[in-house]
C-alpha cells in the first residue's frame, strides 16, 4: 500500500528556510531555495553545452534534475555546514558525510514506495555519473558568483571563500570542456549590472524614441 500524507514536498519546500553561508556576514543573504534554482539553470546550460557544442553523451534535463536534488541532506535537516567545519579534518569530514547519507535516506523514506526507485538516484547521487559531476560544477560556479558578488559590494568576508572557489572552478574547467566554454562565454556577463547585461537589446532605443 502506498504511503499516505508524504512529507517529501513539504521538506523540499523548506529549502526557502535554509540559510547559505550561515557563519558569514552577507550583503545579500542567500537561501538554499535561491541557490538550488540558480544551480539548476547553470547545470542545464552545462549539459546543453556538453551535448550540443561538444557532442557528448549528456542529457541537459538530467543534469538540471541532479542540481535540483543535490542538497537533499541540507533540506532534510542538516542545513548548510560551512566548509571550514566540514573539512576541518578527515574524521570530521567522514562523520559529516555519513550524516549526509543518513539524511538523504530519511528524505527518500518519506516517499511512497512506488516512487522511491525513481528518486533514489536523484537523492543518493552517484558521484561518478557525468550528470552529477556537471551538477556539482554548477554548484561551484554559483558559489563562485556569490563570492564575486559579495566582494563587489566590498564585503571582504568572502575573500578567502572566493580564492577557494576559484581553485575549485579551475579544476572543473580542466576536467570538463563544457565548464571552460561556459566560463568563457557566460561568466563575465553574469557579473554585470542589468544595464550592461541588456545593452545589446532594443529597450534603450525604444525608450528614447518613446520619450523624445
Amino acid at each position: 500500500m502506498s504511503k499516505q500524507n508524504s512529507a517529501f514536498i513539504g521538506l523540499m519546500q523548506r529549502a526557502r528556510n535554509v540559510k547559505r553561508w550561515p557563519l558569514m556576514a552577507q550583503f545579500q543573504e542567500e537561501m538554499l531555495s535561491t541557490h538550488v534554482y540558480e544551480a539548476s539553470v547553470v547545470a542545464h546550460m552545462l549539459g546543453a553545452i556538453a551535448a550540443d557544442v561538444f557532442n557528448e553523451d549528456v542529457e541537459p534535463d538530467r543534469v538540471a534534475t541532479m542540481a535540483i536534488f543535490h542538497e537533499g541532506s541540507e533540506i532534510a535537516g542538516m542545513s548548510d555546514i560551512p566548509s571550514p567545519v566540514k573539512y576541518h579534518d578527515p574524521e570530521t569530514t567522514t562523520a559529516i558525510k555519513k550524516l549526509e547519507r543518513r539524511f538523504e535516506s530519511m528524505l527518500l523514506q518519506t516517499l511512497p514506495d512506488a516512487l522511491k526507485d525513481r528518486y533514489q538516484p536523484l537523492i543518493q547521487q552517484d558521484k561518478e555519473d557525468i550528470h552529477v559531476r556537471l551538477a556539482k560544477a554548477a554548484d561551484v560556479l554559483c558559489a563562485y558568483l556569490k563570492c564575486e558578488y559579495e566582494m563587489s559590494k566590498s564585503n571582504n568576508e568572502f575573500s578567502n571563500a572566493l580564492e577557494e572557489m576559484e581553485m575549485q572552478l579551475q579544476k572543473y574547467r580542466e576536467m570538463h570542456t563544457c565548464v571552460d566554454y561556459f566560463c568563457k562565454t557566460f561568466l563575465e556577463g553574469a557579473k554585470g549590472t542589468l544595464d550592461e547585461q541588456t545593452r545589446d537589446l532594443d529597450w534603450v532605443k525604444n525608450a528614447n524614441d518613446t520619450h523624445f
